[in-house]
């Protein structure tokens, strides 16, 4: 039995779901919806203290962090390999998810909670704040809500994060412009960390991510769009506007 917990279908959470169904593995799925703080309650502590998605439990061994399960995931069930076959291509898989794991994907989620969550955190209120960041497990997530809970991060912090992003999407528009895929020929499961990153970028970031400016990136983003596996990922349930309707957002 494979159970599966994870938030709607972006960053580290459709890493995970398109992993799972471009090897065709059965799980059951556990929506944890992240706005409502569900992953700071008592049960899902219970599966991972750090409060944090997505986790998976597989026969009682429960697994976190997104590219430690997907390396997992591809070892431990049947279904196409989505490491590259040779030793240089594996190496260069795992630098660029580093990169995405260290990089792309903080900055990103930076960007993301100033303009997602900051919203719905002062609209909750100090007091309900305050309650919620309580029950956060780790320091320094704690310091990241109560400083989108005040003012939200700074100009120069989201400044900093604009660098970083545009930065990776330089040097995803170099690797894609001699290579089909992240890590060369093959696709791999860096090109599925990098879907966890990119498709936020044309939104936030249009004057960096266009057919002008990052032509191999746009191309790269359309096959990956195409993907039946990142279909099925990308339908998977997603109560964020629900979640916000409900707050009076």
């Amino acid at each position: 039995m494979l159970t599966v917990y994870h938030a709607e279908p972006i960053a580290n959470s459709v890493k995970v779901l398109i992993c799972l169904f471009e090897k065709d593995i059965p799980f059951e799925s556990h929506y944890v919806n992240l706005l409502a703080f569900e992953q700071h309650s008592d049960d899902y502590l219970a599966v991972n203290p750090d409060g944090l998605v997505p986790a998976i439990d597989h026969d009682g061994a429960i697994l976190t962090e997104s590219s430690v399960i997907n390396e997992y995931l591809d070892e431990a069930f049947d279904g196409p390999s989505l490491k590259p076959a040779d030793a240089l291509g594996r190496a260069r898989m795992r630098i660029w998810t580093k990169w995405c794991d260290d990089y792309f994907g903080p900055h990103g989620s930076r960007i993301g909670w100033q303009f997602l969550l900051h919203p719905l955190a002062r609209k909750l209120g100090t007091e309900a704040m305050r309650e919620k960041i309580a029950r956060v497990p780790m320091a320094d997530r704690q310091q990241k809500w109560a400083t989108i809970a005040a003012e939200g991060f700074t100009a120069e912090q989201i400044a900093e994060s604009r660098s970083y992003l545009a930065e990776g999407t330089r040097r995803l528009e170099a690797i894609l412009a001699v290579n089909t895929w992240t890590a060369g020929d093959t696709y791999s499961l860096s090109d599925i960390a990098t879907y966890a990153v990119v498709p936020g970028l044309v939104r936030m970031m249009p004057d960096v991510v266009n057919p002008e400016a990052a032509p191999n990136v746009m191309r790269w983003l359309s096959a990956m769009d195409e993907r039946p596996a990142v279909k099925r990922a990308l339908a998977m349930p997603n109560k964020v506007f629900e979640t916000l309707r409900a707050a009076g957002l």
